[in-house]
């Protein structure tokens, strides 16, 4: 942290994870990708496994980083799972989520936009990990996790995390 702001460091792929648990929950904070950047915020995820598969991600990226990425690999969304109703990520600019986690409901605003409100016991899509296998289903996720960011941006411009702060609703 340097400023008040967090950094994301090497190596890549490499998440920072809260000690407490979290249910229900209102989160904020202010994101800053370079060019090819690549992060996203773990979600009611275990310690152990992968955040993005056994608890939900919701995703930060520059199309830049992958431009073959699908929408639900796209800032907003629930990492493989779930696209965002609509992209409104501004490249190299700090952009604001607001992510809302009440029992199954999920909601994510992004720039002062809506751009997810769902109820995760509805989501039923099989999405695959990384190595082909398949993930558990959204509804079928943890209920209670930890939070976390990810860095996993390329080219050296690190994600940068500023302003977080959370209220607990359960």
């Amino acid at each position: 942290v340097e400023g008040g702001i967090l950094h994301g460091s090497e190596p890549r792929g490499t998440w920072l994870m809260s000690e407490k648990e979290y249910g229900d929950f209102i989160l904020e904070f202010e994101f800053k990708l370079g060019e090819r950047g690549n992060s996203g915020c773990a979600i009611r995820a275990p310690m152990k496994g992968d955040p993005a598969f056994d608890g939900m991600e919701i995703q930060m990226a520059d199309l830049r980083y992958n431009p073959e990425a699908k929408d639900s690999e796209l800032s907003g969304g629930v990492y493989r799972a779930i696209a965002p109703a609509k992209q409104v990520y501004r490249p190299t600019e700090w952009n604001k989520f607001s992510i809302t986690l009440q029992g199954s409901c999920l909601k994510v605003v992004l720039n002062g936009e809506t751009i997810q409100n769902v109820d995760l016991a509805r989501e039923t899509i099989t999405v695959k990990r990384h190595n082909k296998t398949d993930a558990p289903q959204i509804k079928d996720r943890p209920r209670r996790g930890h939070i976390g960011f990810q860095e996993l941006s390329r080219g050296g411009d690190h994600v940068q995390i500023r302003n977080a702060r959370i209220r607990v609703l359960d």
